[in-house]
């Protein structure tokens, strides 16, 4: 008896820890996997959509594809603001992967059902992989009954249903009699509505390109800004200066005037002159062909281009040139039978002539003539040493070669050259040399050489 009532003492704690710890999942009998429920086996493939709105659908509810139930709901649970619909279907049954979800009425008065399809107008591809959900956006709800007759109701008693009746009425006496109108006015709104479409394209590009332009605008706003904000000042001072301006403008008017009767004026003279000149301008023109010619000649003067062609074979022409344009070398040479020309004028020494290396540039080596006897009474003039006159050494450091292959062609020292009553010629500012008395007969010139 003891133990009968130990057993039953057990049994009611056993009942009441288990509804203790079993009252907050219970959500009535459909919370529990019902006998006889398609695809609640162990190897069912479970599956999460979520919906925005499941109407009445409750756990153990079908699950369709094609109108054929191959599973059923399992869990319903809340996720962000939506249902989390848990479903289970037969291991043999493939979901597609576009597969869309929709929640709808079984039969008029019948229970809810979940329906998996393909959108409108696809094919299914692919396979769901167990375990994955159907996004929010590819779920949805149809209306139910209830939903649909309180619509109804609604246009019925207060949608303005019985109105339809004069709005009819009304329509009728404004089109009869104004048929071709209408129909002309529709002809019109349909070449309107289709001008619109075929421009669709290009009023899409002016839209966005009027949001680049807003664009543009909005990131110069304070740009813009201040310059709203300078341009009345500036629009003040162009109202100050406003009568400068007439007058400017005055101004150039008579100027325009003058500038026309000017034109028209010397009208006759501008065309003579033109015709006058085009003797001018057509021999220039006549030149022309021949002008590139002449500037390529121009360039390597003296030398020809075939001259050129022939003698030069690169890019560079070496040439080395003395030209002597010295008075003494002009007189002989070029002034020669003119009243400038003077036949035994004494040249300059030039680069290749024997006497050259005589000749220098320093003029504190061209010597002094000693003053004449007579000069001072007190003391007597006396010469320098020959020591002196000898320490002064060549002009030149130059060692001239020996035999000597011309006459004339030695070269002397300062003391030989003064001894020989020869004076070095310079053609500096200094004077080289006395002028000869009149009745003197003027010296041989030293040899010279042809310069260039």
């Amino acid at each position: 008896m003891i133990g009968g009532k130990s057993l039953r003492r057990a049994v009611i704690a056993g009942s009441c820890v288990a509804v203790t710890t079993s009252a907050c999942a219970f959500q009535g009998v459909n919370s529990l996997p019902l006998p006889g429920a398609v695809g609640r086996g162990s190897d069912a493939s479970v599956y999460h959509v979520e919906i925005a709105n499941i109407s009445t659908l409750e756990p153990n509810s079908p699950v369709m594809i094609n109108d054929v139930v191959v599973g059923s709901v399992r869990k319903l649970t809340v996720k962000n603001w939506h249902a989390d619909v848990e479903f289970s279907v037969k291991p043999d049954v493939v979901v597609p992967a576009n597969a869309v979800a929709s929640v709808g009425q079984t039969s008029l008065l019948g229970s809810m059902h979940l329906a998996l399809s393909t959108p409108i107008g696809q094919a299914p591809s692919g396979k769901l992989n167990p375990g994955a959900t159907i996004p929010l956006n590819a779920s949805s709800t149809y209306p139910t009954t209830e939903q649909t007759l309180a619509s109804l109701a609604a246009v019925v008693n207060g949608g303005g249903l019985g109105q339809i009746g004069d709005v009819i009425h009304n329509f009728s006496t404004a089109v009869n009699g104004n048929e071709a109108q209408f129909r002309d006015l529709i002809t019109r709104l349909d070449t309107f509505v289709g001008t619109l479409d075929g421009q669709r394209d290009n009023i899409v590009s002016i839209i966005q390109s009027l949001n680049r332009l807003s664009s543009t605008f909005a990131g110069q706003r304070d740009d813009l800004a201040a310059a709203l904000q300078k341009i009345p000042p500036a629009i003040d001072v162009l109202i100050k200066e406003r009568p400068t301006l007439t007058t400017a403008l005055e101004k150039l008017g008579t100027f325009s005037d003058t500038a026309n009767r000017l034109v028209n004026q010397s009208q006759a003279d501008l065309v003579a002159n033109l015709k006058n000149i085009e003797p001018a301008i057509k021999a220039f023109a006549d030149v022309g062909p021949d002008l590139d010619a002449l500037l390529e000649y121009a360039i390597h003067f003296p030398f020809t281009q075939s001259f050129m062609d022939r003698a030069i074979r690169g890019d560079y022409y070496n040439l080395f040139a003395v030209v002597d344009l010295t008075v003494p070398r002009l007189k002989r040479t070029l002034f020669l039978g003119t009243r400038w020309g003077q036949e035994g004028a004494q040249l300059i020494p030039a680069p290749g002539d024997p006497v050259y290396l005589n000749y220098t540039y320093d003029p504190l080596k061209t010597g002094v003539t000693p003053p004449p006897p007579d000069a001072f009474d007190d003391p007597p003039p006396q010469a320098p040493p020959p020591s002196t006159i000898a320490d002064i050494g060549p002009i030149l450091p130059f060692v001239p070669p020996t035999p000597i292959a011309a006459p004339g062609a030695e070269i002397y020292t300062q003391a030989q050259l003064a001894a020989k009553g020869v004076t070095p010629i310079f053609a500096g500012p200094y004077g080289g040399q006395p002028n000869p008395p009149a009745n003197t007969p003027p010296a041989p010139a030293p040899p010279t050489g042809g310069g260039g």
